[in-house]
């Protein structure tokens, strides 16, 4: 059964001011951790830690934000109990991953170093804390956030499937310096991204699109730590 069509109790303007305020954190975080650790701050376990920094404070002002409301803040992103099996949402992401493997050699994509590359390929410490992030606390941030707050706000504005869509095209688009600006990337990570919100959307959870996300970072970061071939970053 379909969850039932949501309308959000924040607007664009809660999305505008998250954003800022989110720039603001990672500005913040990155001036902090150069006067402190000079070039270190390039380093692949210091550039997760200031990611990490700074998306606690913007779900620190989300909290403070959804108090306000009085409401609460997890469960309003949608993180609640999935309808589905953990096995069939983690096989819908290893589906996405095979999709994607196809339309990468489809779209020709360039094999390029990119600068998520030169993050893994800086030293062992860093591929490690980089992939260990990629399968755990990255994807759930990143469905709280696209998933759990911005879909809701595209899809009461536009519409089902043009809300899903411009949330994953936004979705893609902020990936897209990790991965040298190809085009080819942004395509492959926005079809991911429509995929995870289809997920979100039919139950209502973004824990179900999570684990979807979970699954879907799980191999290429695997074939990542045994063959130290860096995946595209999601």
């Amino acid at each position: 059964m379909l969850a039932e069509p949501e309308v959000p109790f924040w607007g664009f303007g809660e999305v505008f001011l998250s954003f800022a305020m989110f720039l603001t954190a990672l500005w913040a975080v990155v001036t902090i951790a150069r006067h402190f650790l000079g070039a270190n701050v390039t380093v692949g376990y210091w550039a997760v830690l200031e990611e990490l920094a700074a998306y606690l404070l913007l779900f620190a002002a989300l909290k403070v934000m959804f108090f306000w409301q009085q409401k609460p803040l997890l469960r309003s992103l949608g993180w609640v109990p999935q309808p589905f099996s953990p096995w069939a949402l983690a096989s819908a992401g290893l589906m996405l991953v095979f999709v994607s493997l196809m339309l990468q050699f489809v779209l020709g994509t360039p094999e390029i170093e990119t600068p998520f590359d030169k993050l893994l390929n800086g030293d062992p410490l860093s591929r490690v804390a980089i992939a260990v992030f990629g399968v755990t606390v990255g994807p759930v941030i990143e469905e709280l956030l696209f998933r759990g707050f911005l879909q809701p706000v595209f899809v009461s504005a536009a519409g089902v499937f043009p809300g899903i869509l411009i949330t994953s095209m936004l979705f893609g688009a902020v990936h897209l310096a990790q991965n040298a600006n190809l085009w080819q990337s942004g395509v492959l990570i926005t079809i991911a991204g429509f995929g995870f919100g289809v997920v979100r959307h039919v139950s209502g959870s973004t824990r179900a699109s999570a684990i979807t996300h979970i699954a879907y970072n799980s191999l290429p970061f695997l074939v990542t730590l045994l063959q130290g071939a860096p995946p595209d970053h999601k």
